[in-house]
């Protein structure tokens, strides 16, 4: 399974703390993410004929294309981006290996590419 998609937000993007119960929320940009990956991750299921995983081991590799040389952690983007996947191309993360395989700079499209197979 392939699926390319926009840059995830970093962990540090992904939740602000609302005032007076500090509780940690999801931000705007997040929620959005959340939902256009979800689109995106059902369209592709169902057009490259995966079947959702149950209780199975996935390898995860990823190719980050980043817009600029600014530095980052990439790092930061794994738990919304597994997140985001859970329930439609697996049923838990738990079950996901992911492994960052190249960072490149591509300031006309910043992504993630994402290749996803059994172990």
């Amino acid at each position: 399974m392939e699926l390319e998609l926009s840059l995830p937000p970093s962990v540090n993007h992904m939740y602000f703390t609302a005032k007076n119960t500090n509780a940690r929320l999801l931000t705007e940009k997040a929620k959005t993410w959340l939902v256009d990956t979800s689109f995106e991750a059902m369209k592709q299921r169902q057009r490259q004929g995966w079947e959702k995983c149950f209780k199975e081991w996935l390898y995860m590799d990823l190719f980050f294309f980043l817009p600029d040389r600014r530095k980052r952690d990439t790092h930061n983007t794994l738990k919304i981006l597994l997140d985001g996947l859970e329930g439609i191309l697996y049923e838990n993360d738990y079950y996901v290996l992911p492994r960052i395989q190249d960072v490149s700079i591509d300031p006309e499209r910043p992504r993630v590419k994402i290749r996803l197979s059994k172990k």
